[in-house]
């Protein structure tokens, strides 16, 4: 899937340091960026002073390392990674209320996508970045047994002690089509903590945005095509909402001459050869983030039936190399 935060739709915040009008003395506006995730992490807000704004972005950055410590597959120990150990075991995992708060999301999630969204596509994902490292195609043996493993009815989720159980050998979890939008969400609530909620961040394209700016209405977002099949562009003035994109442009593998998607689609276990631009507005950063593979999965005439069922969703979706371009907004 997508997580890896590429952009087929590129997303620039166009954050003003001027505003319409004498912006109150009570707040400042405050900027920092820091690394995280495999992706940078912009983080803009307001607040009535430096030793405040220093230690709330201290903590919400520091929040965002914790959770990656807790998520990331790429980290040996990791709590994700501890959970995949036990699958097919029969074992229950008892898990943090982070983590289960997250996987609980998440099959909500893959109900509303039918299976679009899919955190237990783990083994097809760790499948197709080794062939893309490698430069080789998966035999269908390796694409059958990767698959056989991917199913988020396979997670036996029990509220009463956060227990989870995955039912089948190999399986594992890979949390990178949504993490980040939900790491971007609990950074905003870290901030909220402070009393700081006129709050934006950008974590490597998924995008968390708060309260709107001292006399602002809201956050100006451009949302621009960023290739050569359009040069439509939208600005959007955004407040206390989730934006994502989704797409292949610069992460993708030819082979025999066809281009394959780093989104990987959890039905079939290849990579994407239909390249949909995808870009989603969602109550939240998680649900977008999630959302915007789902869509790049489903493509226009499935995504369609599917938006339908999703309030406060508005979704752009563009087939590259192809007329279609679809705008829903539920």
């Amino acid at each position: 899937m997508r997580r890896f935060s590429l952009f087929i739709f590129t997303l620039v915040c166009l954050v003003s340091l001027k505003t319409s009008g004498q912006q109150p003395t009570s707040l400042r506006r405050y900027a920092y960026a820091r690394n995280a995730m495999g992706s940078e992490f912009n983080l803009v807000f307001y607040a009535p002073g430096d030793s405040l704004a220093k230690v709330a972005s201290d903590s919400a950055f520091a929040r965002i390392q914790y959770l990656n410590s807790l998520l990331s597959d790429y980290l040996d120990g990791s709590e994700v990674n501890r959970l995949s150990e036990t699958a097919g075991t029969g074992q229950r995992f008892y898990a943090s209320p982070i983590l289960f708060e997250l996987l609980v999301q998440s099959q909500q999630l893959s109900r509303q996508t039918n299976g679009a969204f899919d955190v237990t596509v783990g083994p097809v994902v760790q499948l197709w970045r080794r062939a893309i490292r490698r430069n080789y195609f998966p035999d269908k043996s390796q694409l059958k047994e990767a698959r056989d493993a991917v199913g988020y009815r396979l997670v036996q989720l029990r509220a009463k002690d956060r227990s989870v159980v995955l039912k089948r050998k190999k399986m594992r979890i890979d949390f990178g089509a949504i993490g980040k939008g939900y790491a971007a969400d609990d950074c905003l609530e870290v901030l909220k903590s402070f009393g700081i909620n006129r709050a934006f961040l950008d974590a490597g394209g998924d995008l968390a945005i708060g309260d709107a700016p001292p006399e602002k209405e809201g956050w100006s977002i451009e949302v621009s095509s960023g290739g050569g099949d359009t040069t439509a562009t939208h600005i959007l003035t955004l407040k206390n909402c989730g934006v994502a994109t989704s797409g292949s442009t610069y992460r993708h593998f030819d082979y025999k001459g066809v281009r394959y998607s780093h989104i990987v689609s959890p039905f079939t276990g290849v990579g994407l050869t239909t390249h949909t631009r995808t870009t989603v507005i969602a109550p939240t950063g998680t649900a977008a983030d999630a959302l915007a593979t789902a869509f790049s999965v489903l493509g226009i005439e499935k995504g369609k039936k599917v938006a339908k069922r999703l309030k406060g969703t508005e979704v752009w979706l563009l087939e590259q190399n192809a007329s279609k371009k679809a705008h829903y907004k539920y």
